[in-house]
């Protein structure tokens, strides 16, 4: 549990959003130019904004019944270079409570948990391409960080590949990852052992005045239990300027075609916040 305050302070100081600096005066146009460019930007898995990214989410539909909510903090630090190119740090750190039972064809366990997850982060290389082509690649990471309900107690790490194309009216791609446990208690068993394998397709329609609807679904297929999770998705979310700072405002929705019975929800909503920030640590790549 100690870990929770800890990150968020130290996600505070490196960034802390430099409000005194921003230029409040300026005009409605101007204003709406910022938020249709910051929309664009944010769109972009390869953007060059750092931003603080806040997802709150609601999952229900349990067979056993009950529900879940996680608090997820997932900060995105670009670190540009000289030569174009960028260096991408994405942390996760997720504070959950859960009260669902999970059903059995034995027995039904209540789910009575709360705590911090495993902190999971992507550090990707994304090279400066030309014509609107993204393309990253580096590697997927999961620490053993959790409360003890709520960690798989073990290291786990695996190679990770981006592909799209953006362009003023979208952006579109396909964002593959594996995820193997390698060292810890958790991963001394094959039972245990995270092997994990994950796709993300993303598809992003940019509408004009800051607004975007789109869809990022994430599939993925646990070869531990033979078990694949297929959800539809849809986002809504609008970027503006307060203060002289972007701001995103959006909501998700997910519903699970297939999934793991016992263990997972019908549905997830989320309610995601995306100010974009001064990412203080950008100066080591200079």
């Amino acid at each position: 549990m100690a870990c929770k305050p800890l990150a968020l302070i130290i996600t505070g100081i490196l960034l802390t959003p430099n409000f005194a600096s921003a230029n409040v005066d300026i005009s409605k146009a101007e204003s709406d130019q910022a938020a249709e460019q910051a929309a664009k930007e944010l769109a972009n898995p390869n953007t060059a904004y750092a931003s603080l990214n806040l997802k709150l989410q609601y999952s229900g539909g349990y067979d056993g019944g009950g529900d879940a909510f996680a608090t997820v903090l997932q900060p995105t630090l670009p670190f540009p270079m000289d030569n174009g190119d960028k260096v991408i740090l994405r942390p996760a750190i997720s504070y959950v409570q859960n009260d669902f039972h999970m059903d059995t064809p034995t027995r039904s366990q209540h789910m009575d948990q709360s705590g911090v997850t495993d902190i999971s982060f992507d550090l990707a290389y994304a090279p400066k391409m030309e014509g609107g082509t993204i393309v990253a690649f580096g590697l997927f990471a999961s620490l053993p960080t959790g409360s003890n309900e709520l960690t798989a107690d073990q290291f786990a790490v695996g190679p990770e590949f981006m592909f799209g194309k953006a362009s003023s009216e979208r952006v579109v791609g396909v964002f593959p990852n594996h995820l193997y446990g390698i060292s810890g208690d958790g991963a001394d068993h094959s039972d245990t052992r995270i092997n994990k394998t994950s796709t993300q397709v993303f598809w992003v329609e940019i509408l004009g005045g800051g607004w975007t609807i789109g869809s990022a679904p994430t599939f993925s297929y646990d070869w531990n239990k033979n078990q694949a999770e297929i959800p539809l998705n849809v986002s809504v979310s609008k970027t503006t300027v307060l203060n002289g700072r972007p701001w995103k405002f959006g909501i998700e929705a997910n519903y699970y075609l297939e999934k793991d019975e016992e263990t997972r929800p019908d549905f997830m909503l989320s309610f995601n916040i995306s100010p974009v920030v001064e990412n203080k640590l950008a100066s080591l790549f200079d």
